[in-house]
């Protein structure tokens, strides 16, 4: 199974580069705002040179076989065009019609969030996690399986 994964990396990888060349083009030609972005804001390139370095980690890892290398640049090139995406957008959420201020909830809201979920609920989600954690640490033997 992992030979054969290895053998498909490569095509797949292919397939994605291609996907995201052509959405990008396609989001430039559209005659969007979006070029003038681009334009006006020159450091937008990290996020495609992110994902070029990523490129790079996966056909090293490919090469040398390390197993979490694909996974790690993988996950990198999602991140890279996810933020090339919202970049180019910014700072609206709907392209050009809905900014994140207009979709934001009122300020009441916010805080009661804040302060309801933030600093009372997470804590206690926390502690209660370690706790569980801690009382079954040790109790299930490495090498047991389920029925």
């Amino acid at each position: 199974m992992r030979d054969r994964s290895y053998r498909a990396i490569p095509w797949l990888l292919a397939a994605v580069l291609v996907f995201l060349a052509f959405a990008f083009t396609a989001a430039l030609e559209m005659h969007l705002p979006v070029m003038n972005r681009w334009i006006d804001r020159p450091w937008l390139a990290i996020f495609p040179a992110l994902g070029l370095l990523a490129v790079i980690l996966i056909v090293r890892g490919l090469r040398r076989r390390k197993d979490s290398w694909p996974f790690a640049g993988a996950v990198t090139i999602f991140l890279a065009a996810f933020a090339t995406l919202a970049a180019s957008f910014l700072p609206y959420i709907v392209p050009f019609s809905l900014t994140i201020n207009e979709a934001a909830a009122p300020t009441r809201s916010l805080a009661f969030i804040f302060w309801g979920a933030g600093i009372v609920v997470l804590p206690l989600t926390l502690i209660y996690t370690v706790m569980v954690y801690t009382v079954f640490k040790g109790k299930v033997d490495a090498g047991s399986e389920y029925p």
